[in-house]
């Protein structure tokens, strides 16, 4: 679980930098929850996901101008999400991911 940590931490030491730096720091930090989950063919399909995930979300960031108050948006909802899986809670894991998938929806609509 320090994977984990790590990773949270490296979200957050990214937040001082480029928006590229902080979504592939993102990134990585996604990755340790799916490779925490031990589960082969997600990890699979993960991997074969991140190239447009990253380039979705970096146009996310800049579309929707994320970071302009917060360099270090969705802090709290990936750290409840790390919390969640060190605690091997996946309900409280799942909440966290839907919030964080309300809460960017909700973003979009208001454009």
């Amino acid at each position: 679980m320090r994977t984990l940590h790590a990773a949270l931490a490296g979200r957050r030491d990214a937040a001082g930098d480029g928006d590229t730096a902080f979504v592939e720091a993102d990134i990585t930090l996604h990755r340790a929850v799916v490779a925490a989950a031990h589960n082969p063919v997600l990890t699979a399909l993960f991997t074969e996901f991140v190239p447009v995930l990253q380039q979705r979300l970096l146009d996310l960031v800049e579309l929707l101008g994320l970071r302009s108050d917060d360099p270090n948006h969705g802090d709290t909802g990936h750290a409840a999400l790390v919390d969640a899986v060190v605690r091997g809670d996946t309900e409280a894991a799942g909440r966290a991911l839907r919030e964080e998938l309300r809460e960017t929806l909700a973003l979009l609509r208001s454009l």
